[in-house]
């Protein structure tokens, strides 16, 4: 008797969710903000686009510093040529982690001092800051992040920095 019962009532529950489960399957699930990757981003970079994608090294406080990435070609030249650096930033906002710039970077020594600022030209930074351990504050459009850095002796790090 309870077998039957149990029986029924999973009839009767998939009978009821299943025809809106499937009719929901029938047309493709939008979300609001999102839209898939251009057939552009989705193709591989040539080494011309790289050597064409090249960005500038700039200085900050005695400090070497590349940013960019806006495009895939820049992003395949800062991840070839970052090597020596041993920090790396990636900034991006949103459920789907959209690329942001214009992130205000601000990294402090233990005692407070700024040794570091900048504003990302893209969602990248790479940094050539020395062993250490260090206070960054990162900001875009009225978002603040406050986290503690470790860069260690030989090798990289790596954080990307997501704003809602």
């Amino acid at each position: 008797m309870r077998t039957i019962v149990v029986a029924t009532i999973l009839t009767l529950a998939y009978t009821t969710l299943a025809p809106p489960l499937l009719a929901a399957d029938d047309e493709p699930w939008k979300k609001p903000g999102w839209e898939p990757a251009s057939k552009e981003e989705r193709q591989p970079v040539t080494p011309d686009q790289i050597d064409s994608s090249a960005v500038d090294i700039q200085e900050n406080r005695g400090l070497r510093y590349m940013t960019g990435g806006l495009g895939t070609g820049e992003r395949a030249w800062l991840k070839q040529h970052g090597t020596s650096f041993p920090v790396t930033l990636q900034f991006s906002k949103g459920q789907r982690g959209a690329f942001v710039s214009s992130v205000d970077v601000t990294i402090r020594d233990q005692s407070g001092q700024t040794l570091f600022e900048a504003t990302t030209d893209g969602p990248l930074i790479y940094i050539d800051l020395p062993a250490g351990n260090y206070q960054t504050t990162v900001s875009y459009r009225g978002q603040v992040r406050d986290f503690d850095l470790q860069v260690p002796s030989t090798g990289q790090t790596s954080k990307s920095i997501n704003f809602p």
